[in-house]
């Protein structure tokens, strides 16, 4: 699904401008000395060090090493090699990126001119629909790229948003490079999980014509990759207290604890001697509770389960860049773009459920950490497993029109004009199949069972984290591959549609004097999210197999039988060697009953869908922007040193209609406000190649599209409701860098920036643990099939709605001071004697500080800002010469918070820093032929979540939540240019 349109206004506006007309790269950018891109590693660096050393404003700068063949596959992993840049993975691939500590929501990305959208769906337990700012880098082919400039300090003439930096990715034309060119490529991929061949395809070619009057590029990339993704989860730990104050159903004395339980260690709001005591809360039945239940107190996880994760993705890449230069003082270019991504992900999870049923849960031995916090061991009855299958099918279509033109007007004033659109569409169904497995007994004696094994009760399960502290060693009491087991409940299956789309003019005129340069201009913006959530059609679902009943009233179960074995198989029949890749203790469980996707969604009859207009992932806003700047350049002496000075004044106003339902009703909110953002630079050369850097800016970051929405969205199965915020105002902040760039060598840095962002608030998500209001009830129990009792989605193990919910909404709260300073070096190490002539290194260090107020259930606390790591690095060696070369990276960086306060009434959940190892290398057959070799993940970095334990206690745990494990790939390939 794809569209192109062009609002009247802005239609309007470009023929009042035109017929000459132009839009290219920032003024500053135009005047760069270029180095011309050789097909090296080495020149691309040197290219880039002469952006960043030429340019205004501090910048950094990737430029592609040859035609069609930027320095890593994936835009987000070159991005990485940036100083102050940090990026999140799904799937084992470079998705979003964090600068100087602040996550993907703060940071704008322009294509060719114009701020652009980018979504897509997760690849794994960790991600989900992207309906905010952040842009998914991994939708493009990296080959469809010749430049990325990464700004992180403000001008006038760039367009507000990137409050942490903005992203500029610049796609070929042809008059980069006059006369006929021709690339041609392709690789083969493989990971040692998979053992699957992923092919990758790129073409390219460019010609002028006529005198270099008219000009043609237009490239093809296309790309498979299947991951396989391993592991153990626990889905975060909790105490049967704060899951919505369940209790287990026997006291303590009737369990054999080693260990002493130490409830007021995790709950030190009900210790008398401790500052945190909240008497009030401290009732006769808890003290009775604190004294004889201590189990109740202690954290179990929640849900420990085994992992894994397939994806299929196939990725397709088009550009067309067409160019005419009538003279020599105009010039007009078409740019389009087209990408389209593909992506089946399968997992299955395998469980055993304390999740909402402690109370039903009986605990006959535990082992308790040495704090007596924590249950690292025990051993249950009564233990309802859960077998669960998931499948997302989506497809993405991203796609721009620009045009753009410039013309001199005079020889000294030039005037640029550009519009386009950009739109993308992610379309995905979700299918999640669960096989519970079955009672012990039912009412019914002719009602089948759960069969024991091994001399165990059949609802026995224990676990173990002593031999290894992220993996648990497993044990049920029953045959969990035999599918006899298994009954289905309720299934879930939907579909969501995103569509955004963006329109933009843009006008610029620019006025050269003799040292100097005026430049102002106006921009205009549309942007629309629509998002729809679909659910099955009334009545199209079918149970899939024969009901029984329970014998208790009306319940029913849906078991497997001999005669629909074909609905399930187990994991080892879709894959091998589960576990490999995480190395855990022996005790693991390695295989167990999964669904079968296509026997068991054709047995629901799923796939026919309507739209679900009361669902809180159905809404639809618009934000119109309008901006106008000045902008003053000037090149001078001070004191007999070169200095550059930029100065800029921007205004913008920002107006926000949303439409959702709230109920039965539909809601229309709207808001609106405007904001001045001066902007200086000054770039000062003490002496010979060594540069003192100065920015000073303000910047702001516009709240998130999905959190101003005028609608409530739930999660039955965990208790967590949002409701949307439209009246959020946008994050401001007032920014210094002060930057030391010694320019000792050629293409060699030595250089120190430090920086400081004093931010006005933040939009954070204010969550209160408490029953829901009458509307919200009638809401959720009205939208959400899992709670009608006749719907086969029925699912009786949802929270109630009379419990306790995790009520989360968007608020502007309080702000907080970023600092921190980056030190970056780059040198060829042409010093060295002939025999190591090719050897060179490049290395960035982050610091980063900044702390802000958040909102819980018991009160205020300080935390680092989400996605802050606050040490992080990149360094890297190459040997290059003209005939061979080769480098490997390594990039790592501090475990960094992803949610504050955590799901469940956790303090945090953070992510562990990985450390990872990329090499690369090339060998020139001949002049044009190359053949390439590429290794990511070298060493089979593990990827680890954790949570930090209640609330309460202030989050001093470190708890896992996931580890996994994507492998390695290598990749193989063959390169010919002409």
């Amino acid at each position: 699904m794809s569209k192109f349109t062009i609002k009247p206004l802005v239609l309007a506006m470009a023929a009042s401008m035109l017929p000459a007309v132009s839009y290219a790269q920032d003024a500053a950018d135009a005047e760069l000395e270029e180095v011309i891109v050789t097909g090296s590693f080495r020149a691309s660096l040197a290219n880039a060090l002469n952006t960043k050393r030429n340019s205004a404003n501090n910048v950094d700068a990737i430029v592609a090493e040859d035609m069609g063949k930027m320095p890593d596959l994936n835009l987000a992993e070159s991005l990485q090699r940036v100083p102050g840049v940090a990026i999140t993975r799904e799937g084992g691939e470079g998705r979003n990126i964090t600068v100087r500590g602040l996550g993907p929501g703060f940071s704008a990305t322009t294509l060719n001119g114009m701020e652009v959208p980018s979504s897509t769906g997760g690849l794994d337990s960790s991600g989900g629909v992207n309906r905010g700012r952040s842009f998914d880098f991994n939708v493009f082919a990296s080959e469809l790229f010749n430049k990325i400039i990464l700004n992180k300090s403000s001008k006038g003439s760039l367009e507000e948003g990137g409050l942490a930096s903005t992203v500029e990715l610049y796609s070929a034309k042809p008059f980069d490079n006059p006369g006929p060119h021709a690339v041609i490529g392709g690789s083969m991929a493989v990971d040692n999980l998979t053992g699957e061949d992923d092919p990758r395809v790129v073409g390219m070619f460019s010609n002028t014509f006529a005198d270099d009057k008219f000009g043609v590029l237009v490239s093809f990339a296309q790309s498979e990759r299947n991951i396989r993704q391993e592991g153990f989860g626990s889905v975060r730990y909790t105490s049967p207290h704060d899951n919505s104050k369940r209790k287990f159903p026997v006291n303590d004395s009737a369990v054999d604890i080693q260990g002493t339980a130490n409830p007021l260690a995790n709950y030190p709001i009900y210790d008398s001697s401790s500052p945190l005591f909240q008497e009030e809360l401290l009732t006769d039945e808890l003290r009775e509770q604190l004294q004889n239940k201590k189990l109740d107190f202690m954290l179990f996880p929640r849900l420990p389960r085994m992992d894994s994760f397939s994806t299929d993705q196939e990725r397709t890449g088009v550009t067309g860049s067409f160019q005419f230069r009538p003279n020599d003082r105009m010039e007009f270019t078409l740019d389009y773009l087209n990408s389209q991504l593909s992506t089946e992900v399968t997992s299955y999870n395998f469980f055993a459920q304390f999740r909402n049923v402690f109370n039903t849960t009986t605990p006959t031995s535990i082992v308790l950490d040495d704090a007596g916090r924590v249950a690292v061991a025990g051993e249950f009855t009564g233990v309802s497993p859960r077998s669960e299958s998931r499948g997302q099918f989506s497809d993405t279509e991203f796609e721009q029109v620009v045009l753009s033109g410039k013309i001199d007007l005079t020889d000294n004033l030039k005037l640029d004009v550009m519009f386009g659109n950009a739109n993308v569409v992610h379309d995905e169904e979700q299918y999640r199949f669960n096989l519970d497995a079955l009672n012990a007994s039912y009412t019914n004696p002719a009602a089948p069972r759960r069969q024991a094994i091994n001399g165990l009760n059949p609802t026995y399960f224990s676990y173990d984290f002593r031999a290894n502290s992220d993996i648990a060693e497993m044990t049920y009491g029953f045959d969990i591959t035999d599918p006899l087991n298994f009954h289905f409940t309720g299934p879930t299956i939907q579909k969501d549609i995103v569509d955004r789309d963006n329109d933009t003019f843009r006008s610029d005129l620019t006025w050269d004097l003799d040292e100097s340069s005026v430049k102002t201009g106006v921009i205009f913006n549309e942007r629309n999210i629509s998002s729809e959530r679909y659910q099955p059609v009334a009545g199209s679902i079918t149970e899939p197999v024969a009901r029984v009943s329970t014998g208790s009233g009306s319940a029913f179960i849906l078991p497997i039988t001999e005669a629909t074995r074909g609905l399930v198989t187990t994991l080892s029949a879709v894959t091998n060697g589960y576990g490999d890749a995480v190395n855990p203790p022996g005790g693991f469980p390695t295989d167990f009953v999964i669904a079968d996707f296509a026997a068991t969604r054709a047995a629901y009859n799923a796939g026919s869908f309507e739209l679900q207009k009361n669902s809180g992932q159905t809404f639809d806003i618009t934000e119109e922007t309008a901006g106008a700047y000045v902008e003053y350049n000037r090149n001078m002496e001070l004191a007999g040193m070169p200095l550059m000075v930029n100065g800029g004044l921007r205004y913008v106003e920002t107006e926000v209609t949303s439409l959702g339902v709230a109920g039965e009703s539909e809601s229309k909110l709207t808001n609106d406000y405007a904001e001045w953002l001066p902007s200086a630079n000054a770039t000062l050369e003490v002496v010979e190649d060594f540069v003192v850097r100065l920015s000073a800016n303000r910047n702001l970051t516009r709240p998130g599209l999905a959190s101003m929405t005028a609608t409530v969205n739930a999660t039955p199965v965990n208790g967590n409701v949002s409701v949307g915020n439209p009246a959020l105002n946008p994050t401001i902040a007032d920014a210094i860098d002060l930057g030391f760039e010694w320019y000792f060598a050629e293409e060699a840095v030595l250089g120190i920036t430090f920086f400081r962002k004093d931010i006005d608030s933040f939009v954070l998500g204010k969550v209160v643990n408490t029953t829901l209001t009458p509307e919200l009830r009638n809401i959720i129990g009205s939208a959400y099939p899992q709670y009608n009792p006749n719907s086969p989605s029925y699912d009786p193990n949802v929270v109630s709605l009379d419990g306790n919910w995790n009520i989360n909404t968007s608020v502007n709260s309080k702000g907080s001071t970023l600092d921190g300073y980056e030190i970056s070096y780059q040198q060829p190490f042409t010093f060295l004697p002939s025999a190591l002539e090719g050897l060179g290194m490049f290395a960035n260090y982050t610091y980063v500080s900044s702390e802000t107020t958040y909102e819980t259930s018991f009160g205020d606390v300080k935390g680092p800002l989400t996605g802050l790591s606050e040490n992080s690095y990149n360094y890297g060696v190459y040997f290059e010469r003209e005939q061979f070369g080769a480098r490997l990276v390594v990039n790592g960086r501090d475990d960094y918070v992803t949610a504050i306060p955590g799901s469940d009434l956790n303090y945090s959940e953070n992510t562990s820093g990985p450390t990872r190892v990329d090499m690369s290398a090339f060998y020139n057959i001949t002049e044009n032929v190359k053949v390439s070799l590429e290794v990511i993940n070298l060493t089979e970095e593990d990827e680890r979540l954790y949570t930090t334990g209640p609330q309460a206690s202030g989050g001093d745990l470190n708890l896992v939540r996931e580890i996994n494990n994507t492998g390695r790939e290598i990749s193989l390939g063959l390169r010919a240019t002409f």
